[in-house]
């Protein structure tokens, strides 16, 4: 495969840079050209990954980037601006779904973007599988489980079939589970049972960007569905 790198364009690029921010690089848009924010975001993944770094994709910057996801089939490119929109928008996608207590991972796709999120930790469940209605709750945070790096927020997660109530049915406790929130993967990995959305504060601000986005196109409630 030939090397990506500053004038690149292309579908590539667009899953270089959806690749990169699940891995907590914020490369900006999501737009299939590499300019200087997509070059600087290889450059700090090249130096996490201890790679040279140059801002150059080439053969060992892109095995690593094919560990952390990058999948070279061609896709339809996500239209963020309204339209016609990929079937992943709106899905959280647990990459193994657990039937007891323990930390999961996964992406999650808002407003054409996707980011990497953790959810569970040792004491508790993931966040139930099924179709949830996201709506606003605090966009400033400063407690330490829903911030990182500066950046705070959380957004109410609800069963749609109660509106108005965050509460849900999780068939592997046996019972109603509440306070369901998306927020940053702020007080360690894994969040007790939340979404916690990873990557530096650049990407956090973005997420919140986009899921407040998805808010107001839809006069305040979201549909997200988690599987």
């Amino acid at each position: 495969m030939s090397t990506l790198s500053v004038g690149s364009r292309g579908d590539s690029v667009r899953r270089l840079q959806d690749t990169l921010r699940q891995a907590g690089f914020n490369p900006g848009a999501t737009d299939g050209s590499f300019g200087p924010k997509t070059k600087a975001a290889v450059e700090k993944y090249q130096q996490a990954r201890r790679l040279d770094v140059d801002g150059v994709v080439g053969t060992k910057t892109m095995q690593a980037l094919r560990r952390d996801g990058f999948d070279r089939r061609t896709t339809n490119p996500v239209d963020i601006n309204g339209g016609n929109r990929s079937a992943t928008n709106g899905t959280a996608r647990i990459d193994s779904p657990r039937n007891t207590r323990g930390m999961v991972t996964g992406s999650v796709t808002v407003n054409g973007h996707t980011y990497q999120f953790r959810s569970g930790n040792s004491r508790s469940f993931s966040t139930p599988q099924g179709e949830f209605r996201v709506r606003a709750h605090m966009n400033s945070r400063s407690d330490a489980g829903f911030t990182r790096d500066g950046v705070g927020f959380s957004f109410v997660m609800e069963d749609p079939r109660r509106p108005g109530s965050d509460r849900f049915y999780d068939s592997r406790a046996g019972r109603d589970r509440q306070y369901l929130r998306i927020h940053p993967d702020g007080a360690g990995p894994g969040t007790a049972g939340c979404l916690g959305i990873v990557g530096d504060a650049a990407t956090l601000r973005q997420f919140r960007a986009d899921m407040n986005a998805e808010l107001a196109r839809n006069n305040g409630s979201y549909t997200l569905r988690v599987q």
